[in-house]
């Protein structure tokens, strides 16, 4: 009798320690999707934090506005030079005073948007790397189950969302204007007609040579706001290193392995891609 009681003994005993290291291993493995998904959470959170700095106080969507205004003050006052000249000489001089100033500002706002690229960039990159550096902390881990390094952050990069054109609507008052706009296929949409993304607005004439860079950027929509977001990687698009800025992708590299059972090491990569707060109702 003492003998079969302790055969169960050891019988149990076995069993429960099966048991024990059948369940640290798949707490081992379990680990490794848990680890992926705290990595791609990481991802688009250091994202977001890139993201929300290049449209920080609306001054993209500011600076669009303003080019797109500007443009229209350039055309007018082409037209009422050319209209002074021939019906009220008189005012010739003044029209032209007006004409440059407006001139003048068309290259002050070029020289200003050129200078917030790089601005935008580098404070996206600092906010980046400042998040980066909070979440990495928190991750290095050595457990007999479970070896987790800190992670590395791959690279980054500015681009925009694609098919999100930029947030000002295309201004209507002057038709000569509009129907310039129109056969250059500078606006887009049915309803709410917005300049396109990313184009260089030339006037015609005399006024060619001046630069009308119109960024992308998400339009209000009934006066609502969108937010900094999280958006699909296969939607972020590359743009030149003087265009304005408004997605921010980032990639992570995490070497994880199992400490138990069969081993398995390797190198888990995820990629965070966020977008820009869109631009505010204009008054």
């Amino acid at each position: 009798m003492n003998r079969k009681r302790g055969s169960v003994l050891v019988l149990g005993s076995v069993v429960m320690g099966l048991l024990a290291l059948a369940v640290l291993i798949g707490y081992s493995y379990g680990g490794l999707f848990f680890e992926h998904n705290r990595l791609q959470a990481s991802a688009n959170e250091i994202a977001l934090a890139g993201a929300r700095k290049f449209n920080d106080m609306d001054r993209i969507g500011q600076m669009n506005n303003m080019i797109a205004r500007n443009r229209q003050l350039v055309f007018s006052g082409r037209q009422q030079l050319d209209e002074c000249v021939s019906k009220a000489p008189g005012l010739k001089d003044l029209a032209t005073q007006l004409l440059d100033e407006s001139r003048d500002s068309a290259k002050t706002l070029e020289t200003q948007r050129l200078q917030l690229a790089v601005v935008a960039r580098k404070e996206a990159k600092d906010a980046v790397l400042n998040k980066f550096v909070q979440v990495q902390g928190s991750y290095a881990m050595f457990l007999p189950w479970m070896k987790v390094e800190a992670p590395s952050l791959s690279g980054w990069q500015c681009g925009r969302a694609a098919k999100v054109d930029s947030n000002v609507e295309a201004l209507m008052a002057v038709d000569d204007l509009v129907d310039h706009d129109k056969a250059q296929d500078f606006i887009v949409g049915s309803g709410m007609k917005l300049y396109k993304h990313d184009i260089d607005a030339h006037l015609p004439g005399s006024d060619n040579d001046l630069h009308f860079r119109i960024s992308s950027l998400p339009a209000p929509v009934k006066k609502t706001i969108s937010p900094a977001r999280i958006i699909l990687n296969g939607n972020f698009e590359t743009i030149a290193a003087d265009e304005l800025p408004s997605v921010c992708r980032v990639k992570l590299w995490l070497n994880v392995g199992t400490g138990l059972g069969p081993k398995a090491e390797g190198t888990m990569s995820c990629v965070g891609t966020a977008s820009a707060t869109g631009g505010m109702s204009q008054q």
